[in-house]
């Protein structure tokens, strides 16, 4: 019911988080506030049940600002979105942000990918925004390291931009990982909305790493969003002939750490380090947890692969549950 209030005020002109925030703040509830202050909604109230019928068919949650399930670093920005469109897994763990200019040099996309790689291994989830280029590279990157990647969109979850990416964003999802965006569903790409995007990029991030950019390059917008919101930002240092890194010398020169081993990342942001410290898993569990590494399954498929009991296989997955190392849907499990 929260959620059918939120969407229809999202979806009434004039109401942003602030705004909504503050008629809960005020009245208890978001439905106390429209009763009481009288907000005729019933045409934005259609519209919000079928935009969450229509998001069900695409197998896309829509999680509000209201809700558990929000991520805790969103609210700490300036301009939280009201509510996420999320396809695929999107959850709190150390992130890093890796972006860069579209246009890039064949240096900055190798680096962009070995950089996503390397995060990837090391239990660091990549944030970036499935454009082409570096973020592309980074994203390619993290999936090859068999890690988690989180792509924001400047358009709708259902409406992928730039087209050519639609495959990197379906392996995305398929791998573990998410593509999300504040903007409702049928939304086309506009220039106005990437920037807008950058700020959710830094937001979910524990620093920012830009690999390459030129002077000019929209880079800066996610490095001014992330230095508002005490973020660290790192720069690849670059040739000073090279006019793609033209903008991350620039950083360097202002102060910014230069970024030249990867494992520099967690001098300079220690709250990372606890990815990289991975438990030893204990002998007796690490069957089932490295199947569940693999993909989710449920403890009938799980013992059809391993041939355990079902009594076996409950007592292993509570104690893995236990240590937070898996986690529960309905029936399935999948490793955290």
């Amino acid at each position: 019911m929260k959620l059918l209030f939120v969407l229809a005020l999202l979806f009434k002109k004039g109401y942003g988080f602030h705004r909504i925030k503050k008629l809960i703040d005020e009245h208890g509830s978001l439905r106390s506030g429209i009763k009481e202050e009288g907000i005729e909604l019933s045409r934005e109230l259609k519209r919000a049940e079928e935009e969450i019928k229509k998001a069900e068919k695409l197998g896309v949650r829509i999680v509000p600002f209201t809700s558990e399930d929000y991520p805790k670093r969103l609210l700490n920005i300036s301009q939280p979105p009201v509510v996420l469109y999320i396809k695929g897994e999107l959850k709190e763990k150390p992130a890093v942000a890796v972006v860069g200019s579209r246009r890039c040099s064949s240096y900055g996309r190798s680096v962009a990918f070995r950089l996503g790689k390397f995060l990837s291994e090391n239990g660091v989830t990549v944030i970036s925004g499935l454009a082409l280029g570096i973020d592309s590279a980074a994203h390619r990157g993290a999936l090859s390291g068999g890690g988690k990647t989180v792509a924001v969109l400047g358009s709708a979850v259902d409406m992928v931009y730039p087209l050519e990416n639609k495959p990197l964003a379906e392996r995305i999802v398929e791998k573990g990982g998410a593509i999300i965006s504040e903007f409702p569903l049928g939304t086309k790409a506009r220039k106005e909305f990437f920037p807008r995007r950058n700020r959710i990029v830094s937001g979910l991030s524990d620093c920012v790493v830009v690999v390459e950019a030129s002077e000019k390059s929209g880079t800066f917008i996610t490095v001014n969003y992330a230095l508002e919101q005490g973020k660290e930002v790192l720069a690849v240092p670059g040739s000073i002939d090279s006019p793609f890194s033209r903008g991350t010398n620039r950083l360097i020169r202002e102060g910014a750490p230069p970024l030249t081993d990867f494992n520099e990342i967690f001098e300079v942001v220690p709250q990372l380090k606890k990815a990289n410290e991975k438990e030893e898993i204990p002998e007796e569990l690490a069957e089932i947890y490295n199947l569940l590494l693999e993909k989710p399954l449920t403890a009938d498929q799980i013992s059809q692969i391993t041939g355990k009991t079902p009594k076996e296989i409950s007592v292993i997955l509570t104690k893995l549950e236990l240590k937070k190392l898996i986690s529960r849907e309905g029936a399935t499990y999948r490793a955290c």
